[in-house]
């Protein structure tokens, strides 16, 4: 019970950390610089198109070098904003918040003319740089999600427990993802506002909507199939390892599902409606990252990787996913819109995730073998140390040595 509330509290210490004042204009920051510059590059204003993504480099390195330098006093004074706890609704506040942005505002402009002056012509480089990160951010991001459903669920109380296996049971779970998603699947086409169109084209995007519904279910098997046997395993802790498979399955769907809804036979989505979804999409994933990163940081006692610093890793993780997506739009020609893009990277994302399943799930509800011998071992002590067979041989080796003395 206490680990479980231990990780609630850490859970909890994660997002305050995000809505904590002296995190808000990081996270301010973030949000909306990374709009603007990708509209800038978008629209190639003035020449944003390579300068853009030179930009988002240096931020992601600015707040790289902030998450190493913060832990010491100078970082701390640079860096952090002394509010007093008197909230962000104070003049106070905003000369401090400023005082910091400038700092990385300054860093930010140092590395952007060195790196301009150093590439010179080959500028372009970096946009090309930018945009191959982006196959990377999407894996990163399924292993955020993934390093967070398993520090998640080790955090809970762990028993030895029988996991849930069989026909039945993946019938069941089969069933749960397939009611939880074709409503939505249907309420997306309902909403699109084609139903008016001809009788064949409706028919097809009916017959899509069906294959797609099965081919999550195929998932469903799948992922059951495939994590069968680690979920049996005596040494872990079966409904945990259950729990788990869950959550990384309804994690593929809903990804599956994001890029799904962008195809055209669906609908055509805002731009500026996926900007922000996406968005919310991605300040989830960082939390999962800077909570990953913090729990590893204070096992190994790395304060580069605790508290604010961690905060600080996570916006250089939003800045280089920001400026991927961006530089990738810019050197398509326009051809590669937002939508396009985020529904390539769900699919990334939701296969890297699926792909993982069979060594995560070995590393959720590993149950210790002291507690899982516990009582054999018990058992066989009892056996060896008994005392009544103790006394029971004293007994008999006096009894012989009385007959002896009789002789």
């Amino acid at each position: 019970m206490d680990d479980g509330i231990e990780q609630d509290t850490e859970v909890e210490g994660v997002i305050e950390s995000f809505v904590n004042p002296s995190t808000f204009p990081h996270i301010v920051t973030l949000i909306f610089s990374t709009a603007i510059l990708y509209l800038m590059m978008k629209t190639k204003l003035f020449g944003m198109d390579e300068l853009g993504s030179i930009i988002f480099l240096s931020l992601a390195i600015t707040y790289i070098l902030a998450a190493i330098i913060n832990p010491s006093k100078i970082g701390k004074f640079l860096l952090n904003v002394n509010h007093d706890h008197a909230g962000i609704f104070n003049f106070q506040y905003w000369v401090m918040s400023a005082k910091v942005m400038s700092v990385i505002a300054l860093t930010c402009l140092t590395l952007t003319m060195l790196l301009v002056s150093q590439l010179g012509e080959n500028r372009s480089n970096v946009v090309f740089f930018m945009s191959s990160i982006f196959l990377l951010m999407s894996i990163g991001q399924a292993i955020s999600i993934t390093a967070g459903g398993i520090n998640y669920s080790n955090g809970r109380k762990l028993k030895s427990r029988e996991s849930k296996t069989g026909r039945l049971a993946t019938l069941s779970r089969t069933m749960v993802i397939i009611l939880i998603f074709s409503p939505l699947v249907w309420w997306y086409y309902y909403t699109s506002g084609q139903n008016a169109q001809e009788i064949t084209y409706v028919n097809l995007n009916w017959f899509l909507q069906v294959v797609f519904i099965i081919c999550m279910g195929f998932i469903v098997i799948l992922a059951d199939k495939i994590t069968g046997e680690k979920r049996r395993s005596e040494s872990i802790d079966g409904r945990a390892a259950d729990r788990f498979m869950m959550f990384i399955i309804a994690t593929c769907c809903w990804h599956l599902f994001s890029a799904w809804r962008r195809n055209p036979f669906i609908q055509n989505p805002n731009e500026n409606a996926i900007l922000v979804e996406e968005g919310f999409l991605m300040a989830i994933t960082i939390i999962l990252a800077v909570w990953s990163i913090s729990n590893r940081g204070k096992k190994k006692g790395w304060r580069v990787f605790q508290g604010q610093s961690a905060i600080f890793w996570g916006v250089a993780f939003g800045y280089t996913y920001g400026g991927s997506v961006a530089s990738l739009s810019s050197i398509s020609g326009g051809y590669l819109d937002m939508v396009s893009i985020t529904a390539l990277g769900h699919l990334i994302t939701a296969f890297s995730i699926i792909v993982m399943l069979p060594l995560s799930i070995g590393l959720v509800g590993i149950v210790k073998k002291i507690e899982t011998g516990s009582k054999e071992k018990f058992e066989k002590i009892s056996k060896i140390y008994n005392p009544e067979n103790g006394v029971e041989k004293k007994n008999n080796s006096d009894d012989e040595d009385i007959v002896e003395l009789l002789d």
